[in-house]
């Protein structure tokens, strides 16, 4: 399994050994750690040309898109652009560990009054980071979607990209919809 790690890099000396610490737990968990925060960024950043820009904003989609899950250190004061990447997280469907100090005054206030099922708030301080960062991991994967590969007649294929196209929603969107509204209607699940 991969996972996407990410922190502040304006305050990366500050947190680099609970960073170093986050990493640890991760590998030793087993995963596949797209590490964000070892990105190189100038301090400059207005110097950086669109294209690099872009370029980069790219990177980190992708990044995104091939993790599993994502963790993200996100003490105050963190940056806007965490926020961004844990909104894009989030957008991407798939669970969000969003870590962040018990120390007074750390919390995230913004980012804390958002409600999405998939995100999982960890409160920690040194001692209980591993513990409670391991729990979180746990619960991820608990919440992981799992891909589900099936044939379909170029007939119903036909109709998918149709409905893609004139909806403006990818097929698998349009066929989990679908799936829920059965899910409701039949009593008799309890899932």
């Amino acid at each position: 399994m991969k996972v996407f790690f990410s922190g502040s890099r304006n305050f990366k000396a500050e947190y680099e050994n609970v960073y170093s610490q986050i990493r640890s737990i991760l590998k030793g968990s087993g995963f596949d750690v797209i590490d964000n925060t070892i990105v190189r960024i100038p301090k400059e950043a207005t110097s950086i040309p669109d294209k690099e820009k872009h370029e980069i904003y790219v990177n980190l989609v992708k990044s995104l898109d091939k993790a599993d899950f994502s963790v993200f250190e996100a003490s105050y004061p963190s940056t806007l652009h965490i926020g961004h990447e844990i909104t894009l997280a989030i957008d991407g469907g798939k669970p969000v560990i969003v870590l962040y100090s018990d120390k007074p005054g750390f919390e995230p206030m913004l980012f804390k009054g958002l409600s999405a099922d998939k995100v999982i708030w960890v409160s920690y301080n040194e001692n209980n980071l591993e513990k409670l960062l391991t729990e979180a991991i746990e619960k991820a994967k608990q919440n992981s979607d799992v891909r589900f590969n099936f044939f379909v007649s170029p007939k119903i294929l036909s109709y998918l990209d149709f409905v893609a196209q004139k909806r403006m929603i990818p097929r698998s969107v349009f066929l989990r919809d679908l799936i829920e509204k059965e899910m409701k209607k039949d009593k008799e699940f309890k899932g």
